[in-house]
């Protein structure tokens, strides 16, 4: 998958938040104002241009549930009472993709009257007394919604437990010039202390966090920058924070989602002493994760997370360890592919490695083009060679020619032995474009998602067929085609006891 986004942030954004200096806690003098009494963090809502790419990342990558919302939104429970959630909007420039964060109150009207006998303009959203919304703003323009208390659905009581239960703080982007205001906005206005600041390499002030009532213990992160703000950094500052006890667990959690890499995101100490995982989402918004007792270890250890089992299949250059015919089988723009659209593929080929393996997850890109013909490809896997054919036999994730999220059994079985559901096919399909696949094999148990969405889970019966074998490439025959694959990584999972391959 095209990681260069990511890359480019990384670079920019760590150094900075570690950069931090020594932390202050700040006292709250007897004379000022009683915090508003606001019981804590409801969630957070931010714009998104694709939906199945947040629902990967958050929902099948970092484990949330998925909670009933309004159109074209999607949202995410955090533990009891709390949530993320997603606004799809078309593809644009804009930087900053936090819309408002919404505050919690059991009593709507005592907050409106507090912030108005402060000063503080106030609008309601909606008639409903019962579900309405309180909404202001503060001196830079972060807008701030207070709601009743939101009920988790007991319809997701049952789901997988997350890696965390807690959505603990967020941050403000507030330009360098309205910090003062900012900051006395949530000192002096709405009463809360300020308990930590943190200065930049060249001893300026670039953090500030105050504490939010109702014992909780969740916080509001301001932080400061110099203008214009690109899309990067509003993705570092408005960023999201989640609370977790252990944070091998939890590393071990979101490796197995797919989200944790190896060289980016092992556990560190940050600048506050904490031990922290920073990971960014496909649209650049930091999500980060903390333990909140301060670490023993020296800053910048590493934690012991195990053995690490990825690596990718194609090295994006050449077909080293792969073998087929290279005629049509080419590299172009990093990408594996195959055929062309102005001419007819004569007949099925496979691009197959030279290494078996056994219980696997991989994960790839893949895009299907062309006109007149059954246009359509796939990914072997557990899978041979014909021989004196120029077939493979053995499963296949299907693709192409509304078969994308099937499972087929190419020259054994001949059939589809699970098949994805067409509603979600029609819902969640990019058709002529990149598609994110992931595929999941341990023993019987097989499972495919697209683009973020489960399409297959099956459960092999037949105790003859094997459970190891290679991966290949298929482009169908008979089509004006050009099927392309990329971005292929696969994470080898352990065999199970008393369990052939």
């Amino acid at each position: 998958m095209n990681k260069k986004p990511q890359f480019r942030f990384l670079v920019f954004a760590v150094p900075l938040l570690l950069a931090f200096g020594p932390v202050a806690a700040c006292g709250n003098p007897a004379d000022r104002l009683p915090p508003v009494a606001v019981s804590g963090i409801a969630g957070l809502t931010y714009l998104t241009a694709d939906i199945a790419a947040m629902r990967q990342f958050y929902g099948q990558g970092a484990g949330f549930a998925e909670a009933p919302c309004g159109p074209g939104t999607v949202r995410f429970a955090v533990g009891a009472g709390q949530w993320i959630e997603f606004q799809s909007v078309p593809k644009s420039d804009w930087p900053r993709r936090l819309q408002y964060v919404t505050f919690v109150a059991p009593n709507l009207e005592d907050i409106e009257g507090e912030l108005r006998a402060r000063g503080v303009p106030t609008d309601w959203i909606g008639s409903d007394p019962s579900t309405r919304l309180l909404q202001f703003e503060d001196p830079a323009g972060n807008r701030i919604r207070v709601a009743r208390p939101w009920i988790t659905p007991a319809a997701l009581s049952g789901a997988a437990v997350p890696f965390s239960g807690h959505l603990q703080h967020f941050g403000f982007a507030v330009a360098r010039s309205q910090a003062e205001a900012a900051m006395a906005f949530y000192r002096d206005t709405l009463g809360w202390p300020e308990v930590v600041r943190g200065n930049g390499p060249d001893g300026r002030l670039n953090m500030v966090k105050f504490r939010m009532p109702g014992g909780r213990n969740e916080f509001v992160e301001l932080i400061f920058y110099d203008p214009p703000l690109n899309k990067w950094a509003a993705g570092a500052f408005d960023h999201m924070n989640f609370e977790v006890t252990d944070i091998d667990d939890t590393y071990r959690l979101l490796h197995g989602g797919g989200i944790a890499k190896l060289d980016k995101h092992l556990p560190k100490v940050n600048g506050e002493r904490l031990w922290a995982i920073d990971i960014i989402d496909p649209e650049l918004t930091r999500m980060e994760i903390q333990v909140l007792e301060p670490a023993t270890a020296a800053i910048g250890t590493v934690s012991t997370v195990g053995e690490e089992t990825e690596r990718p299949l194609f090295d994006g250059r050449t077909l080293a360890g792969w073998e087929g015919n290279t005629a049509n089988w080419r590299v172009e723009d990093g990408a594996i592919v195959a055929g062309a659209l102005d001419r007819r593929q004569p007949h099925n080929e496979f691009l197959a490695t030279t290494e078996d393996f056994g219980n696997f997850d991989l994960r790839l890109q893949y895009k299907v083009e062309g006109t007149d013909g059954f246009v359509n490809g796939g990914v072997q896997f557990w899978s041979q060679r014909v021989p004196g054919n120029f077939e493979v036999s053995g499963y296949q994730a299907d693709l192409g020619a509304e078969t994308d999220g099937n499972l087929y059994d190419e020259s054994r079985r001949n059939r589809n032995v699970a098949i994805a559901p067409a509603d979600v096919r029609a819902r969640v399909l990019r058709p002529g474009a990149w598609n994110d696949y992931r595929i999941r094999a341990e023993g019987a148990h097989i499972q495919i998602w697209l683009n973020g969405v489960k399409t297959v889970d099956y459960v092999e019966s037949d105790g003859g067929i094997p459970y190891r074998g290679k991966f290949a490439l298929q482009i169908h025959g008979g089509a004006m085609t050009k099927v392309s694959y990329r971005g292929l990584v696969i994470d080898t999972l352990p065999e199970r006891a008393g369990v052939k391959n």
